[in-house]
């Protein structure tokens, strides 16, 4: 990008606040571009699609500027602020989401790095973030541009092939052994990060979600073209046993390994850059709001639900928990975690284990439809959860997506038969 001229908008719906401007950059550019003399043109467009994110409000920004010794150079920043109350942000915020993500940014990712640079090992998490700000009640981030750098999304809507699985269940591992070794040095991490999806005083958040959505996903299931269908809708949960699911993640086992789990893993909140040959070369996790302290099983679960392609998510699923593990291990033996290194079959057991079940039963419910869903101008929150006609009819349509369809027909099967959908066990 050599001029602003050349922006494109990839969500022309977007609506940018205004006082995000070139006086707000200032602190930045001092630190960020010291040899800059003025800025010529400032331009914010948004950073993505519809469909790519839900719970913020993502900007790109271009500063041209001039440079002290004359020269002309063109800076791109990331922003990322808290959504409209009008637009969902009143339920992201009962979530604590970015203040999780300021202690992330603040605290705890260049702490991870900083362990295994003392290791030896360079590795890089997540992008550098330039500036963390409370103003008015929200929080802000500026962040590097990592597209200047080649990295880019993957398609959501076609799943990861086995080299850029396998990459990114290393670099979850990366991250989840440091955490581990940070705690068992520093001590427990805030209480907050004990949470994740479920936290108790926003059962209206899930119970409407669901109770919205019941109704449209078992008309849906009869189409997939499963075998014996009614059979997997009458056993579909009751908003009670949904609840009781969902309450069952704050029960930590103390016997378990345990980690920060990214919270929201899957192939959007991943960046990833290539070789001249097309080979896959770095990849980085982004998106950090949604921390929780528990089992990788958690991590491990969503992501191998929501990511893969169609043609290995089922044939490939123990083989992914294996190739993660492995990394783990080299990882936590490298930063000389002190407790027993966890067992391959212990972390199997975890992932059928019924308080992580959720984690499974959450993202065919609420983030596959999504995902696999073409991006659309109307795919956001507020439109998600619309008690309307135009919000009911958006929700079939997701839910009656051929793509959808074609991966829940084998999906839904293969989750019910591991015991993940038994939702009888959590009667009382």
């Amino acid at each position: 990008m050599t001029d602003t001229d050349e922006i494109v908008n990839p969500n022309e719906n977007l609506i940018i606040p205004d006082w995000i401007n070139e006086k707000y950059f200032e602190s930045v550019l001092a630190k960020d571009e010291p040899d800059h003399a003025k800025v010529l043109k400032f331009t914010t467009v948004a950073a993505i699609k519809p469909g790519e994110n839900f719970t913020s409000t993502m900007l790109r920004n271009y500063i041209k500027l001039e440079m002290k010794d004359g020269s002309v150079k063109t800076k791109t920043y990331i922003f990322k602020t808290m959504l409209p109350d009008e637009r969902g942000g009143n339920d992201i915020t009962e979530f604590g989401l970015f203040p999780k993500e300021a202690k992330m940014y603040e605290t705890y990712l260049p702490a991870f790095e900083a362990l295994y640079k003392d290791a030896g090992w360079n590795i890089q998490l997540a992008p550098k973030c330039l500036l963390t700000e409370e103003r008015e009640g929200d929080i802000h981030f500026i962040f590097e541009d990592l597209s200047v750098k080649q990295f880019r999304n993957v398609d959501r809507t076609e799943g990861l092939d086995m080299e850029h699985m396998t990459k990114s269940l290393q670099k979850l591992a990366e991250y989840h052994a440091a955490s581990a070794v940070y705690e068992e040095l520093h001590g427990p991490y805030p209480s907050d990060f004990n949470e994740g999806f479920v936290k108790p005083d926003v059962k209206k958040f899930h119970v409407d979600g669901f109770n919205l959505k019941e109704k449209a996903y078992k008309k849906a299931m009869l189409t997939w073209g499963m075998k014996d269908a009614e059979k997997y809708v009458k056993d579909f949960p009751t908003t009670d046993q949904y609840w009781a699911q969902c309450l069952s993640t704050l029960k930590l086992d103390p016997t378990e390994f345990h980690v920060l789990n990214h919270g929201d893993f899957w192939s959007s909140n991943l960046m990833t850059s290539y070789l001249p040959d097309g080979s896959l070369d770095q990849l980085i996790l982004i998106d950090f709001q949604i921390v929780t302290w528990g089992s990788p099983a958690m991590d491990l679960l969503f992501f191998l639900t929501l990511s893969p392609a169609q043609d290995l998510r089922i044939k490939e699923f123990d083989h992914f928990v294996r190739i993660y593990w492995e990394r783990l291990i080299e990882c936590l033996k490298v930063l000389k975690l002190k407790k027993p290194l966890p067992k391959l079959r212990d972390l199997q057991n975890s992932i059928n284990k019924k308080h992580h079940s959720f984690y499974a039963f959450f993202s065919i419910l609420n983030h596959l439809p999504i995902i696999l869903f073409p991006t659309d101008k109307d795919s956001n929150l507020h439109n998600m959860t619309a008690e309307t006609e135009e919000g009911e009819n958006l929700r079939l349509r997701l839910l009656a997506n051929p793509a959808f369809a074609n991966v829940m027909k084998d999906l839904y099967p293969f989750l019910y038969n591991r015991g993940i959908l038994n939702f009888e066990d959590y009667d009382v």
